[in-house]
């Protein structure tokens, strides 16, 4: 009788000496519910909370390397700078983040997001360990800003339930703390246009305290990065653009035509 192992569905399997081996590989194992939760649902993948589609995606597997090359071989050197959280020694210096931008949806921008942003978590939970500390329960976050805004809908439309008004305020408050704070994140599709001047407000702030307190960030957009002139003002556009690497995603969609 062949024994299930966590090995398709851990993701540090790739750099785990006990991956597969029935004895050490399950769901009692230390890592998987550090990094999965006893369930597979939760740990520290799941208190990231993207998309659950995304949440075994890293820069190695991603099905977007094929489509855009040039992306992930500038992606795969940028991920050595990750090694500068710790500040040891002449690795002390500032993360930059990215801005993935393409005018075309469904290019892979989000799937490499969130890649980009489970290695982060991968690579913390290991760095910690190695260096004897105490890795921290939500070391990245990732904040769909389209379902960000659909909160603020809720609770500021004519008419709205009180309950349904308050849930979705406490929602919307509880992401814009944890965006804002998380040592890394991911802010998706921030190019919003159709939206009042007090969300747009609460968005730049997010944006500023991550940018005033060196938080590096991956940032999606359908727009390229001197259009936030228009959606924001030129202080923040001028922050963005000089703490951002700004990497253009070719092609046309491809939702629905990988496996």
């Amino acid at each position: 009788m062949t024994v299930a192992t966590n090995e398709n569905r851990c993701i540090l399997a790739s750099i785990c000496r006990k991956a597969g081996d029935p004895s050490t590989c399950n769901n009692m194992c230390e890592s998987f519910i550090a990094m999965h939760g006893a369930s597979g649902k939760g740990g520290r993948v799941g208190a990231a909370e993207a998309p659950a589609d995304y949440r075994m995606v890293t820069v190695a597997n991603s099905p977007v390397r094929e489509s855009q090359p040039k992306v992930y071989e500038f992606i795969d050197k940028y991920l050595r700078t990750f090694e500068r959280q710790w500040g040891d020694g002449d690795n002390a210096y500032r993360i930059k983040s990215l801005y993935l931008v393409s005018e075309s949806p469904g290019t892979g921008k989000t799937t490499t997001a969130v890649a980009v942003m489970n290695e982060w978590v991968v690579r913390h939970y290991v760095g910690a360990l190695k260096r004897n500390r105490q890795p921290i329960q939500r070391p990245a976050y990732f904040l769909d800003v389209n379902e960000w805004q659909t909160l603020f809908n809720e609770f500021n439309r004519r008419n709205i339930p009180q309950d349904i008004a308050e849930k979705a305020s406490a929602e919307y408050y509880r992401k814009m703390a944890e965006v804002k704070t998380a040592p890394f994140a991911v802010l998706d599709d921030i190019g919003v246009r159709s939206a009042s001047e007090a969300f747009r407000g609460d968005l730049h702030a997010v944006i500023n305290h991550r940018i005033v307190n060196v938080l590096p960030t991956v940032y999606t957009s359908n727009i390229a990065i001197y259009g936030l002139v228009d959606v924001f003002d030129k202080r923040l556009y001028d922050r963005v653009r000089d703490n951002c690497f700004e990497l253009n995603f070719e092609g046309e969609s491809k939702r629905g035509l990988r496996k």
